[in-house]
């Protein structure tokens, strides 16, 4: 019996994909689902111990390829050729989008931050970690005074400054330990002879910490406090440990 050319093509096509879709868009779909489950797994092995260095790349490769999946499958969408398989592709996208908007956010949001995540209420004079060293482990980063990072902090964040109170050096000791607290914040050294205060805050969906010092001492006028929060990982804190002094020095000043 002769075949048409035509109905031969049709017929390999159907073996070559029984299902009738793309195999493109199928195994598109299969690494979608793989992003959909390995971004909030990687956050969730980081929240209960895991190494940063193993889990954050997981998590931001997912986000990634998340985002290159859903890029491929909309620009396949308006090919002539995959018309026929839209719904397909809106099923086999859809896992990607969530993780891909979550990127699109990060990096929106980080565009607004400069790249530093060092933050001081006295870029002439900040406090110096005493006890944070030794518990922020070698991978992470180092608590020293870096002159790029209070240059560009100056120039980003202009309505950071001491803390001036008509308290005694003791009682504003003992309210800025009060205030730490009530913030939640794991206070682990006080040394009130020396005005120095250290803490950590741990985020709540990565479980990152970062270190605190707060340091008092007598000022022109009563007692002045200044603050240090920098971030145990990550180049930039998308303007975390700014918005944690200000909260300090607000709660402080009610």
């Amino acid at each position: 019996m002769y075949a048409s050319p035509l109905s031969s093509h049709i017929a390999g096509a159907k073996m070559r994909n029984p299902h009738g879709h793309s195999r493109l868009i199928n195994w598109l779909g299969v690494l979608a689902w793989m992003c959909f489950v390995v971004v909030p797994s990687s956050v969730l092995l980081i929240r209960v111990g895991m190494d940063v260095s193993y889990g954050l790349p997981a998590f931001a490769l997912g986000c990634l390829l998340a985002l290159i999946i859903t890029i491929i499958l909309t620009a396949v969408s308006f090919r002539r050729r995959y018309q026929d398989h839209r719904g397909a592709i809106i099923r086999n996208g859809l896992p990607a989008v969530p993780p891909a908007l979550l990127l699109v956010g990060v990096m929106l949001v980080g565009l607004g931050y400069p790249p530093i995540h060092d933050i001081t209420t006295n870029t002439d004079d900040p406090p110096l970690f005493d006890a944070a060293e030794a518990l922020r482990g070698r991978k992470a980063n180092p608590v020293d005074i870096k002159p790029e990072a209070i240059a560009i902090q100056r120039e980003h964040y202009t309505n950071l400054h001491t803390i001036h109170t008509s308290l005694g050096q003791e009682a504003a000791f003992q309210k800025a330990n009060d205030v730490a607290e009530s913030l939640e914040w794991l206070v682990y050294n006080s040394d009130p002879r020396k005005g120095i205060m250290e803490a950590s805050y741990t985020s709540f969906w990565f479980g990152f910490v970062d270190d605190v010092v707060i340091r008092v001492r007598p000022g022109q006028q009563g007692t002045e406090i200044d603050l240090r929060s920098v971030s145990r990982v990550g180049k930039s804190d998308l303007g975390a440990n700014a918005k944690r002094i200000r909260i300090f020095a607000e709660t402080f000043e009610q």
